[in-house]
């Protein structure tokens, strides 16, 4: 399994229990190393570098990829919406061109968000309508919209969530 965004808040909780399930794990993140022990390789990339993304991808020839690389603040994303449709987007799509281009695609793992649904009151299903009011929520939606053409033109296999607010120990005051 290679988890893309491995040294973020959920990367090392992900690798350790594919870990305990028997997966060989990889990671990669913007950085050069990593010090997760749970890791049997770790190779530095940034999601927005396609050529790096297929790189990773071809070398380590995983069966799953998760996609945990985001700009995953809504407040950030308002400061910074270009950076996140070029996260959240161009990366999903540079992964999903990654998989597409293997002899063998792996399953793809897309984590999207509740931010993704229309506000409401109500508790949400997830046939509610889609109609986020954030640049964080919109390039969830733009992702999840692509994974979709991505399954039905090439086959691929993809899952998406639209995962809640999660927290516990190593996650961000921010959050």
């Amino acid at each position: 399994a290679l988890i893309f965004g491995a040294s973020g808040f959920v990367g090392g909780y992900l690798a350790r229990e594919l870990k305990a399930h028997g997966y060989e794990v990889f990671g990669s993140d913007r950085g050069e190393s990593s010090l997760d022990p749970s890791l049997d390789a770790y190779r530095g990339c940034d999601v927005t570098d396609a050529a790096g993304v297929a790189k990773v991808v071809e070398e380590l020839e995983p069966s799953v990829i998760v996609n945990l690389a985001a700009v995953s603040s809504v407040g950030q994303s308002w400061r910074m919406p270009q950076a996140t449709v070029s996260v959240n987007v161009n990366g999903a799509l540079n992964i999903l061109e990654a998989a597409k281009a293997m002899d063998h695609p792996p399953k793809v793992l897309l984590v999207g968000s509740s931010e993704e649904y229309a506000p409401s009151t109500e508790p949400f299903k997830e046939t509610d309508p889609l109609d986020s009011s954030s640049p964080y929520g919109i390039s969830k939606i733009a992702q999840e919209r692509f994974a979709r053409l991505y399954a039905e033109q090439y086959g691929l296999n993809v899952c998406l969530t639209r995962s809640f607010n999660h927290t516990g120990p190593g996650q961000s005051a921010a959050f």
